[in-house]
């Protein structure tokens, strides 16, 4: 499955652990580190916190709309999370009056406060974890077996930052490939393969889809939780095409077919370096290195690795106060200089992709101009609280599974 995420490598070639995680939501608990906001009594929006056990973000935002009786595009939210787990987020809306404390099936709103400021996609410092294992004999995994492998992976430069599985579909692992048929500007394609995609469906109704191609046909096949695929069947079915039938699904739900893409690409990336030195942090020739702060957020613009400076740069990533970064490509985004720019050429055109295609035409809102991402990271507060637990704290947009996927070696 991983080469299916673009990821071809471990770090530590030591033994894996072994085992499971995620047997029960309450294995995988998430809880946001806010970034300071400041309460204010008749504030325009009111923040809630609220903890969610196995609800899709957007599903969430969307029953929350209902409930409130408003647009979706007033709720915001600081971060998406995994749909099988235990988790507490922070939520914005955009309304007037205090809605009284309420409870929606399997969510519970713990705080609520006004504020001046509108919560943005993004706006935490990060995620604290807790994460029980459950070994494959039913056992107990020594405490030690996990931190020699800790100390292997903290030897060779950190945890790889690889994005995990979420980021491409927890049932379906097709995000991205969606994506990809979006930046290539094959549009009817990209819709096609989220209704019916042969590499992982087995159902009837989707296999049906694509014998008759009856999107009318289809609307009284597909079952009713299936709300976004037939958002897209009934919109083939109004007009007659599926060319700009991703129109009718949510912004933010499209856009994750652009960012898969993009992490896919990274991700085949980091691979790649990591097979080059065996070290997941090491500048190379070429590379451009960003100051972190202790979650291994970047606290500045990057700035580029020369001769003069490569060894006050090779220090500060050994004190994990800065890491190397690759592109997220986007339309605005440069490749890297020298040999690391080699291998992100190699990648790009091995997928026959150029950074100005993530300007989508025909669906300019889902373009991206491109980020940053660093290659490795350390977590903040590692400890062994009990019989396999692991407790955490990582920056945002880090993946808890790119750090137990080493120590298990497997997602």
């Amino acid at each position: 499955m991983d080469e299916i995420y673009g990821i071809g490598c471990f770090l530590s070639s030591l033994p894996g652990t072994g085992g499971k995680i995620k047997v029960t939501p309450e294995d995988f608990i998430v809880e946001e580190i806010p970034i300071p906001t400041k309460k204010e009594e008749g504030g325009k929006y009111l923040i809630l916190k609220v903890r969610l056990r196995e609800w899709d973000t957007n599903k969430f935002l969307i029953t929350l709309a209902r409930r409130l009786g408003i647009s979706r595009k007033r709720i915001t939210y600081a971060g998406t999370k995994d749909k099988f787990a235990v988790t507490t987020q922070y939520f914005c809306i955009n309304i007037q009056d205090n809605e009284e404390l309420f409870r929606i099936g399997d969510a519970e709103i713990l705080e609520s406060f006004r504020t001046g400021r509108m919560l943005r996609l993004g706006d935490l410092v990060g995620n604290t974890f807790s994460i029980r294992i459950t070994p494959d004999d039913g056992t107990t995994i020594p405490a030690d077996r996990i931190m020699e492998i800790y100390g292997d992976v903290s030897g060779k430069g950190g945890f790889p930052n690889f994005f995990g599985p979420q980021r491409f579909g927890s049932i379906r692992a097709n995000t991205h490939s969606i994506g990809k048929l979006l930046v290539a500007g094959d549009y009817e394609g990209a819709v096609r393969k989220y209704i019916y995609d042969p590499d992982f469906d087995t159902e009837e109704y989707r296999k049906n889809f694509s014998i008759h191609n009856d999107p009318r046909e289809s609307l009284r096949e597909f079952p009713a939780h299936l709300t976004y695929e037939r958002s897209l069947l009934g919109y083939m079915a109004e007009h007659g095409s599926a060319e700009n039938a991703l129109s009718s699904l949510p912004r933010n739900l499209s856009m994750m077919f652009v960012h898969a893409y993009q992490s896919y690409l990274f991700n085949r990336i980091l691979t790649a370096r990591i097979q080059r030195s065996g070290n997941s942090s090491l500048p190379i020739p070429g590379d451009r290195v960003v100051p972190v702060d202790r979650y291994f957020n970047p606290r500045t613009e990057p700035v580029r690795v020369t001769r003069f400076n490569v060894d006050k740069i090779s220090n500060l990533v050994a004190e994990n106060k800065a890491r190397p970064i690759i592109p997220l490509f986007g339309y605005k985004s440069e490749f890297s200089e020298d040999e690391a720019g080699e291998i992100e050429h190699r990648i790009l055109d091995g997928e026959r992709v150029k950074p100005a295609d993530f300007y989508i035409k025909n669906y300019p809102e889902l373009s991206s101009s491109g980020d940053i991402r660093i290659t490795s990271f350390m977590p903040e507060n590692f400890s062994l609280p009990g019989e396999n637990l692991l407790n955490f704290s990582l920056g945002k947009g880090i993946y808890a599974t790119s750090l137990t996927r080493e120590l298990l070696k497997k997602f």
